[in-house]
């Protein structure tokens, strides 16, 4: 069975959901929400609760590879400042919910995917190749080229892609990969706060102060408004379904 939003799966459908997807991601919706629940019903429920680590200042640093470099230079100067912070805040968030439940993962290849997992929303959608029916399809797809043109082997390559292709899906388990799984666990938590209280306050407050959210939540709300109107068979379109610009505006987060 092919995974809505994986790599075999985009390449296949171009993004477009077919009404199994549609079933699959209702089923992670409906799972997002059972995690929610109060620490001791989940227990009652028989459900695994994590005891999270502490964090320190130390956690804040970004990557300093040239690879890195390039790819926070080329999410510069492609997509605009507002969703440019996203990206960077996107890594940090991930890599601190990382270090509280223990996850390892490959700090430059999270690093590289959340610079560039939204270049496909950073276009204007009228104006997109609709081979694409998505636009976390398009940008892995992009990020794919970026990544051949700085030399990486295909395997690493296709983790890149697969990981900004299914950031969209409702979850994205480790069992897609740790970075995969973090890429849109930060995206979710700058998105809508999910799991924002695992983070201590003060590394939120460090966060945001170095990576200021410039009117995100309008800002986000409207280009998801867009795809959804534009690619009205994608996982964009069925979030705003789902009420997820809602979300977005509830968030726990000032502008």
């Amino acid at each position: 069975m092919t995974t809505t939003g994986s790599l075999a799966w985009s390449r296949r459908t171009g993004g477009t959901l077919s009404p199994i997807d549609r079933l699959r991601l209702t089923a992670q919706a409906l799972l997002t929400r059972l995690a929610r629940w109060p620490a001791f019903a989940r227990q009652r429920s028989g459900l695994d609760d994590r005891t999270l680590g502490r964090f320190d200042t130390d956690a804040l640093p970004l990557p300093d590879s040239a690879d890195a470099r390039r790819a926070l230079d080329h999410a510069a100067l492609l997509t605009p400042g507002w969703l440019y912070q996203h990206s960077l805040r996107t890594y940090l968030w991930g890599a601190l919910l990382a270090r509280g439940r223990g996850i390892a993962f490959d700090a430059e290849l999270l690093l590289v995917a959340s610079a560039l997992h939204d270049l496909g929303l950073a276009e204007e959608p009228r104006g997109c190749d609709f081979d694409d029916a998505c636009f976390a399809v398009h940008g892995a797809r992009a990020a794919g080229r970026f990544a051949d043109q700085l030399g990486w082997p295909t395997e690493r390559r296709d983790r890149l892609a697969e990981a900004i292709s299914l950031h969209l899906n409702v979850r994205v388990g480790l069992a897609a990969g740790a970075e995969a799984h973090l890429l849109h666990a930060g995206a979710a938590l700058d998105c809508i706060g999910a799991r924002l209280k695992e983070i201590p306050s003060p590394l939120v407050t460090a966060v945001l102060a170095r990576h200021p959210r410039q009117g995100f939540k309008q800002r986000m709300a409207a280009a998801l408004d867009d795809q959804a109107t534009v690619r009205y068979a994608s996982r964009a379109a069925f979030l705003a379904r789902l009420g997820f610009n809602r979300l977005i505006q509830a968030a726990p987060f000032a502008e």
